[in-house]
């Protein structure tokens, strides 16, 4: 099942370009990552559309393929407007751990989308655990082409979005970095190092553009205590203690007593 939800995603993200090609709409997709302190998390996109976009494709909605996203196990929301101007929809997956973790990443973009080999790792060692997020999103190979349908591609003489991006861009008057917008969101437990240029609460932020001439390299740690470990070895410290200063005291009135009563 993975290639057919893989390509409704894509579709998700950047179905609308071949209907809105005709003018500088803005369209927004989201991916985020939220990890727990046990490995579980969750995986969301998020698709936004401005007014404009709304208003020339009143029947968008029916293009994401909404019911069967909810078959395959993600819960959608929306279509809802937020603070920012957007309507977004929004689906979600849970994950048990990071195993279940990377199916879900192979259902967002397959094997040939842009958002490439993500990943989730956990290390422990006696106190301390260790969460990392790797992946990559690469728009340099086939630029905003990969988020397009193949069967619709063969409906418009084999180009994937209907026409050349340099003609999609003369004929919309802007360039397709400020029409389609993109952000990775990734939620680490504990303290959090990155190389993003963006932070978020116990986060790292990216925002990689389809005219970035390399791939973008995403990576982000999260170390967190196990309070629980801490304090039963401070316990079990403090015990010790009070045992061996137990005992010296003892040790001491014995041999105080036996000077007292040898001759």
């Amino acid at each position: 099942m993975i290639v057919p939800v893989a390509r409704r995603l894509r579709l998700l993200g950047l179905v609308v370009l071949v209907v809105f090609a005709a003018s500088a709409c803005r369209v927004r997709t989201e991916v985020g990552v939220d990890v727990n302190d046990d490995g579980s998390g969750t995986v969301t996109i998020r698709v936004g559309l401005d007014d404009d976009a709304i208003a020339k494709n009143p029947g968008y909605e029916q293009a994401l393929r909404i019911d069967d996203l909810r078959a395959t196990g993600w819960a959608v929301t929306g279509p809802t407007k937020d603070a920012d101007g957007f309507t977004y929809v929004q689906v979600t997956k849970p994950f048990a751990n990071p195993e279940e973790a990377t199916k879900i990443f192979a259902e967002v973009s397959g094997s040939t989308g842009p958002f490439r080999d993500f990943r989730i790792s956990r290390t422990r060692s006696f106190a301390r655990t260790s969460t990392r997020f790797d992946g990559t999103v690469d728009f340099t190979s086939a630029g905003v082409e990969q988020f397009a349908d193949p069967a619709l591609a063969a409906q418009l003489d084999g180009k994937p979005l209907g026409d050349d991006i340099a003609a999609i861009e003369a004929r919309i008057g802007d360039k397709l970095d400020k029409v389609f917008q993109f952000k990775v969101a990734v939620r680490l437990p504990g303290d959090v190092t990155s190389n993003a240029p963006g932070r978020a609460l116990n986060g790292a932020v990216w925002e990689p553009k389809l005219s970035d001439s390399a791939p973008t390299v995403l990576t982000a740690s999260g170390r967190s205590w196990r309070m629980g470990t801490l304090v039963a070895v401070a316990v079990a410290a403090v015990a010790g203690f009070v045992l061996l200063l137990v005992l010296l005291i003892r040790l001491a009135v014995f041999l105080r007593d036996r000077r007292a009563t040898t001759p």
